[in-house]
């Protein structure tokens, strides 16, 4: 007889229990949706996406190395510092293929985009926007490389900015170990915040100095780690000279779209907006990343880090709830909506151009060799010279970019290369010992080429060429691949195949872009 009012007191229990999570998640069903929405644009984009040499070079280090020899030996010769490669070192060993790789880095950045989404401070015009520009939602998502981990480390960093210093100082530290122009920023921000410590305390504000001296210590030490795995050694091959010129530079920065002088008024505006905020200090770390770019190296990715920077910067510096927007602040969340706006188009052209195109060459390329190295030919690698290189001190390095094809099978397919993966090393090499390898008739020769634009045709003038040719092998195939940057296309690369002439050859499927390539 007491059954069914309990069960009645039951259900209005579990109602009660739950109601406040429902109200909340009916308040935030907007922020769920977002999120939601980038995790599906990324995962329709990661299966069409070809991974390229960058990527394929990280994977192939950690695949194939030891973590001693990965550390002490060889991460000196990237030019970075090594949390990634432990990151794919782990994930190698826990049976992560390298497919799988590229949903991890989407997981990673979906988290990222949820932190912005649910813990900044901005409106909801601002917050359910960014996601999906560009560099969070296409190149820091889907291209599987270090620079994934930035956006994820720079919103914790803004989350934990005025919470405790030893977990700020252990995020800083990990960003210092991503890569050297997130550890340049890492450094700016370090310096920002002892900064304001310090004009807190003038203030009659007090902090624990206990803790900061604690945290002092470990940012320090993760710090010398960074520094200690990315100095580089005596014999790097590959030396990058100055990044961009200041003025081209500015083109680059954050461009906003066409024509790119509106970086000008952009910067501008933006440093406005943070001289209203009285934090006109904490562009410090972009200036820092920028002079950085200027006098040692920079390229597209690293130019981009500066968008999730600024988005951390913004999200510290926020104005109180209730606050009055001033003119200038104003102003600037009009910039950068602008902004988000022409990115947000990047971001169209690049998924877009991915899906129906070839990002690199590697995987069409792995999947013609792959029946030929199954049945025990062989494979030697080179390069053609490329054309804008008149000194011919970077036409060499074009062979790296036959890394690319290693992740597709299970040994070094190269009979000309020594490692698995490329060396940096002034010992190596592999692209010019064509003249020593042929003799063995390798059963393909892929010749690696640069082209910057779509219709430039192969110089069948290259010494390459006529060595292969008076060897014996013709050019059967041609892959190619290009990376989509803001509303255009970065320059080609291609694998031109080359098969002897007396070994049987696999039947061609496509044979466009073939003998009427070469003048």
């Amino acid at each position: 007889m007491s059954g069914p009012p309990r069960t009645a007191d039951s259900m209005r229990g579990l109602a009660t229990m739950f109601a406040p999570g429902l109200k909340r998640f009916r308040s935030c069903w907007p922020e769920w949706a977002v999120v939601s929405l980038y995790a599906t644009i990324v995962a329709f984009a990661i299966p069409y996406h070809e991974p390229w040499a960058d990527e394929a070079q990280a994977w192939q280090l950690a695949r194939s190395l030891s973590l001693p020899a990965l550390f002490q030996t060889y991460i000196r010769y990237e030019g970075s510092p090594g949390l990634w490669h432990f990151l794919l070192w782990v994930l190698v060993r826990a049976r992560v293929s390298y497919s799988g790789l590229h949903w991890i880095c989407g997981a990673i950045a979906v988290g990222a985009t949820a932190l912005l989404v649910f813990k900044s401070p901005f409106p909801r015009y601002l917050k359910f926007a960014l996601p999906f520009t560009y560099f969070l939602l296409f190149q820091y998502a889907v291209v599987a490389r270090s620079y994934v981990l930035a956006p994820v480390s720079l919103f914790l960093i803004a989350l934990c900015w005025k919470k405790s210093p030893l977990v700020l100082a252990l995020l800083l530290g990990l960003l210092a170990n991503v890569a050297l122009h997130a550890a340049v920023i890492s450094g700016g921000l370090a310096v920002v915040y002892v900064v304001s410590r310090i004009q807190d305390r003038k203030h009659g504000v007090s902090h624990p100095w206990r803790r900061h001296i604690q945290a002092l210590a470990i940012l320090l030490g993760l710090y010398a780690f960074a520094i200690w795995t990315a100095w580089p050694p005596s014999d790097l091959g590959f030396k990058p000279t100055a990044g961009y010129l200041p003025t081209v530079l500015l083109m680059r920065l954050l461009e906003l779209g066409q024509p790119w002088l509106l970086a000008f008024p952009f910067w501008i505006v933006i440093a406005n907006c943070f001289r209203a905020r009285r934090s006109l200090l904490y562009l410090l770390p972009v200036l820092l990343c920028m002079l950085f770019c200027v006098a040692r190296y920079a390229s597209w990715w690293h130019v981009g880090l500066l968008y999730p920077l600024l988005i951390c910067l913004l999200w510290i510096t926020w104005p109180a709830p209730g606050s009055n927007a001033s003119r200038p602040e104003t102003n600037g969340r009009i910039a950068l909506m602008l902004m988000a706006a022409v990115q947000i188009g990047w971001s169209a052209y690049a998924i877009e151009f991915d899906h129906y195109n070839a990002y690199s060459p590697d995987l069409a390329t792995a999947q013609f060799l792959r029946p030929i190295v199954q049945q025990g030919g062989t494979v030697a690698v080179t390069y053609f010279h490329d054309p804008e290189d008149i000194d011919g001190t970077s036409s060499g390095v074009l062979t790296y970019r036959s890394v690319g094809l290693l992740p597709y099978f299970d040994h070094n397919i190269y009979i000309n290369q020594a490692d698995s993966f490329w060396s940096w090393s002034t010992q190596n090499q592999t692209g010019k010992m064509l003249d020593r390898v042929l003799p063995l008739h390798p059963a393909v020769v892929i010749v690696e080429m640069r082209t910057p634009h779509r219709t430039n045709p192969i110089d069948s003038r290259d010494p390459n060429f006529e060595l292969l040719s008076q060897a014996g092998y013709k050019f059967t195939r041609m892959f190619c691949g290009a990376r989509p940057i803001s509303f255009y296309l970065d320059e080609k690369s291609c694998h031109l195949i080359f098969q002897h002439v007396d070994i049987p050859q696999e039947p061609a499927a496509d044979k466009a872009s073939t003998a009427s390539e070469v003048k």
